[in-house]
């Protein structure tokens, strides 16, 4: 048996289950912070006194650390597919949290969704192109994050309570995907000597958006009653804005023809479709969990 299951698939299969545990938990601890205006750095700060905050970021260092032990074992068609198990894991973790019933119509949303995303990547299998970007493109990049951010406080302001976590966990994706392209460019950059680093436009950056996208996320959990939404958002989304940029940047090509480009389509609506059921789904439970919680303080 290659390395690729004996290390990779397992490393990946424990990378999900970590970053679900900490969604699960930073979900938990965003809804003991009061709900004040969007986007303030001070949530952060009321957050890491926390205690489930903290074990939930440190739940996501674990995930990443093996998703890198998963990536150097086992190439990205394998390691994807899995990772995006996390929202699954999630609900799992949940489950036993609450003591409650996994929701039948929550967990097929999910697994469509993800069942799609990992169809696509499969029938697509993005092979790399170039090795880094030129550091103008900083420019268009940073103004195209900020026309998301506001068009995303916009929606949110104008959305209801328990709809406003859709458009903070596709920004999420969005500056999670654009990071990772970042990452990615940086890691294969030609950089010369240790201190070389610190001259890449890349690092500084990643250093400017990574705490960004960390703070929607936040604020994503912070407004969905159930977090299942804005897991499920971000696990797939990430993934396909990181394709979308591989293209576009780094001129990674998918698969062609007629008969693959059929299979990706019908995926991705599969995982659409995935993605519309689980929000559907969510925003019910959610109605039935404040109804309980009414009826138990009355």
């Amino acid at each position: 048996m290659s390395t690729t299951w004996i290390i990779g698939a397992p490393a990946a299969v424990a990378a999900a289950a970590s970053f679900g545990g900490a969604s699960l938990l930073q979900h938990q601890a965003a809804h003991e912070v009061p709900e004040r205006v969007p986007l303030r750095l001070g949530l952060l700060l009321e957050l890491i006194q926390i205690r489930k905050f903290r074990y939930g970021v440190g739940c996501a260092a674990v995930g990443f650390g093996l998703q890198i032990l998963a990536l150097h074992a086992a190439p990205l068609a394998v390691v994807q597919p899995i990772l995006v198990t996390g929202v699954l894991f999630y609900l799992l973790w949940a489950t036993l949290f609450f003591h409650r019933p996994v929701d039948p119509m929550l967990a097929l949303g999910a697994v469509l969704a993800l069942a799609g995303l990992s169809g696509f990547l499969l029938i697509a299998s993005p092979r790399a192109g170039s090795s880094n970007i030129s550091g103008v493109a900083v420019i268009p990049l940073g103004i195209g994050l900020a026309v998301v951010v506001m068009v995303c406080l916009f929606i949110a302001a104008r959305t209801r309570h328990e709809n406003r976590t859709i458009p903070f966990a596709v920004a999420t994706a969005v500056f999670y995907g654009v990071t990772a392209g970042l990452i990615r460019s940086l890691v294969t950059a030609p950089i010369v000597g240790v201190g070389g680093v610190f001259t890449a436009w890349q690092l500084y950056a990643i250093i400017a958006i990574g705490p960004i996208g960390f703070l929607l996320n936040q604020n994503a959990f912070q407004e969905g009653v159930v977090g299942s939404v804005a897991v499920g958002i971000i696990t797939v989304g990430d993934p396909m804005v990181s394709i979308g940029l591989g293209v576009a940047w780094f001129e990674d090509r998918l698969t062609g023809g007629a008969g693959p480009v059929a299979g990706q389509v019908l995926f991705l609506m599969v995982m659409a479709g995935g993605i519309v059921m689980l929000t559907h789904r969510a925003n019910q439970v959610a109605g039935a969990i404040k109804e309980s919680l009414e009826r138990e303080t009355s």
